[in-house]
């Protein structure tokens, strides 16, 4: 989850491992934690934005493997990068790619592909375009506003909606060591009211200064080496 403007800005490195994948042209590092054990599970290693306005994001295991990759194309809205994600693990291809003013939400797995055509998508949210959203939303959700907003779910080819609002530093589990001293805190849960009684809500922590995300916690947009939900802490690095 990041925002394509964010992409140049540098800030300190933290560890050699980063440093070794700055070398290789990153240009944000995000390193996810298992919530269950806590150990780092994969790195997520961003690039600059290039010329055909792409952004490559790949998933590193933690011996620095790559065994994932996804393209986000912003040729359109900010916040509706089109995005096809392959995972080699099982062979998994999951895409939301518009295509003469339709949005098609694939997932294949294995040779298994299901495809979905959405019509209505002017408002559509798409995977790391909810950054740029809640960028947008800035002003509302700091002025304690709660915002609603759609999400355009490829893996499972359908849409969620889910409700986005500041909350205090002493209820979010990300406001622990290191984190500064004016960062703002978000939590996004969905709309749904029977969903959410069995739906984790997500975590972002936010700098203020530049609107930088500096950390996530809730489910990640991969699945587990054995095919499960992951459920991971992501914490961000610019250079």
């Amino acid at each position: 989850m990041f925002s394509i403007r964010r992409l140049v800005v540098f800030l300190g490195l933290a560890g050699l491992s980063v440093c070794v994948f700055a070398n290789d042209g990153y240009a944000v590092s995000g390193k996810a934690y298992n919530l269950k054990t806590g150990k780092l599970a994969y790195r997520e290693l961003i690039t600059d934005l290039n010329e055909n306005k792409e952004v490559q994001v790949n998933y590193a295991k933690p011996n620095g493997v790559i065994f994932a990759r996804k393209t986000l194309n912003y040729s359109t809205e900010v916040f509706q990068p089109s995005v096809v994600l392959e995972d080699e693990r099982d062979d998994e291809t999951v895409s939301a790619v518009f295509e003469a003013g339709r949005l098609l939400l694939t997932h294949r797995v294995k040779g298994d592909s299901q495809t979905k055509t959405l019509y209505e998508t002017a408002k559509l949210i798409i995977d790391a375009g909810l950054d740029s959203f809640i960028q947008q939303q800035w002003a509302k959700i700091t002025a304690g506003k709660k915002v609603e907003f759609d999400f355009a779910d490829a893996r499972h080819l359908g849409i969620e909606k889910f409700v986005i609002k500041e909350i205090d530093a002493s209820m979010s589990p990300l406001a622990y060591k290191g984190a500064g001293e004016s960062w703002k805190y978000f939590r996004v849960d969905t709309a749904n009211k029977l969903s959410s009684l069995f739906t984790e809500p997500m975590y972002y922590a936010y700098d203020p200064d530049g609107q930088y995300l500096m950390r996530y916690q809730g489910r990640a947009n991969i699945d587990s080496d054995t095919g499960e939900a992951w459920d991971v802490r992501v914490e961000y690095e610019y250079f």
